[in-house]
């Protein structure tokens, strides 16, 4: 078996384990030294497929006869990831495939909420981890639909049109991509979808103008906040 990359997570290091005391041989190559294949004769003079491939552990290339070639298609994203990303505001990893909310904590949500994904969708993986990410997703999405409401978070952040200049630099930093650029008679203004949004405040801190306030936490608010932080026995303190 010629490998670039082999994966043996979990129980299936077993499975390696057991191919390899049964004499199954996993020869390593680089994506820039190939396998090289073309047709040869073997010794007793029927037409083989003759494979070159460099072994790093010997130092030195192997010719190898075989009759049948099985090659491991690799799982590529959808053509329509794109597409989906954009039309549920979903995040890619730079892979394409759908980038989940967090490895360890969210695995199948989205950084969107009521948004949840599994299969390979999320990257390429064995029919009994789709199945069981499926479960986890079905699960989280049955606790959503479990609610007669669904109670949004006041805390969002809000655009004074006046103040913005269109710039657009608070959208790519919202990693909930709660914020749309749109068409004004003023040219184009960023505008905050409340229920995406979840106040966390980095286009706020991206806006040059100042034009993104954050709701109860306003600039004016915050250095009030630290202004009474530093005032002491009648007078502000050094420190």
């Amino acid at each position: 078996i010629l490998f670039r990359d082999m994966r043996t997570y979990g129980f299936k290091e077993d499975y390696y384990r057991e191919a390899a005391g049964k004499g199954v041989r996993f020869i390593r190559y680089e994506p820039e030294n190939k396998p090289q294949v073309e047709p040869g004769e073997a010794e007793d003079g029927h037409p083989v497929l003759r494979v070159t491939a460099m072994d790093y552990v010997l130092g030195k290339n192997l010719e190898l006869d075989a009759d049948i070639i099985a090659l491991a298609a690799a799982i590529i994203p959808s053509a329509g990831s794109q597409e989906i990303s954009r039309l549920f505001k979903v995040a890619l990893g730079p892979d394409g495939f759908c980038q989940e909310a967090h490895v360890k904590l969210r695995p199948v949500d989205f950084a969107a909420e009521g948004v949840y994904l599994c299969g390979t969708a999320h990257y390429p993986k064995l029919i009994s981890e789709t199945v069981g990410q499926a479960y986890g997703a079905a699960g989280r999405a049955l606790t959503l639909l479990a609610n007669d409401t669904v109670v949004a978070s006041g805390s969002v952040c809000t655009v004074n049109e006046k103040m913005c200049m269109g710039c657009g630099a608070c959208a790519p930093a919202c990693t909930y991509n709660a914020i749309e650029l749109h068409d004004t008679k003023q040219g184009k203004k960023a505008e905050v979808v409340p229920v995406l949004c979840k106040g966390c405040g980095l286009c706020n801190s991206k806006c040059p103008t100042g034009a993104i306030q954050l709701k109860h936490y306003t600039d004016e608010e915050i250095f009030s906040q630290i202004l009474a932080g530093l005032y002491k026995n009648g007078d502000y303190a050094a420190n």
